[in-house]
């Protein structure tokens, strides 16, 4: 972190630019251990972290985040273990992956078993609650986003733009171009933490079929 990055606090919000985008979940992993605050949200080039008003004044907040952000980032715990998560690519989940896969000039088939053997990175959780916005290890062309938005994506839905990927936690409109569908709840609010995926988390795609994706709900789900 920079000497003495600019810090802004908004009512019991405090934040600042990380530049070194490597860092961003490194630091994140450190205000966590701290326990000092309610919420922190790694963004793509930001750290913030929500503070009780009833705890610390805004100074004292603004003051113990810029300490805290002092600390090099090699002294942050290690990221969370890699996840495995399943996902059917039956047309019935994968609502454009003919499309996609023509983009990436590939067979149907060559595309589901390149996509499951890439590696992703969890970059940060946003636009819903536990939506994963996820980036690849490889570079991959950039395929771009619907040209009209789907009124509705089914929850557990996997699409991607290129090196970029996401995976739907609730049924909701959305642009993204879908590849498909995992059976696992991505969020669950009685659960803690309530999302199964976490910032910096390490992701592989497991190809199952249409049979392992009803089992794997039913035994998820019940």
């Amino acid at each position: 972190m920079e000497a003495n990055p600019e810090i802004y606090v908004c009512d019991d919000w405090v934040n600042c630019e990380v530049r070194n985008r490597s860092d961003i979940h490194a630091f994140g992993r450190i205000l966590q251990e701290s326990g000092c605050w309610q919420d922190i949200i790694p963004g793509l080039d930001s750290i913030a972290v929500q503070f009780d008003p009833a705890r610390y004044t805004p100074e004292e907040a603004r003051n113990l985040f810029a300490n805290l952000l002092q600390q090099s980032p090699k002294s942050a715990p290690p990221p969370p273990s890699l996840i495995e998560i399943p996902i059917c690519y039956d047309e019935e989940f994968g609502y454009d992956i003919e499309r996609v896969s023509e983009l990436l000039k590939r067979s149907s088939d060559e595309f589901m078993a390149w996509h499951s053997s890439l590696s992703f990175t969890v970059t940060m959780l946003g636009f819903m609650p536990g939506f994963a916005y996820l980036a690849c290890n490889q570079t991959i062309p950039d395929i771009g986003r619907l040209d009209s938005p789907r009124q509705k994506v089914a929850a557990g839905s996997i699409g991607m733009i290129g090196v970029q990927g996401c995976i739907y936690p609730f049924d909701s409109p959305g642009g993204w171009p879908i590849v498909g569908r995992t059976p696992l709840s991505l969020f669950e609010p009685g659960k803690s933490p309530p999302n199964i995926l976490q910032p910096d988390q390490a992701i592989r795609f497991t190809r199952i079929d249409h049979h392992q994706f009803d089992r794997i709900a039913k035994d998820h789900n019940s």
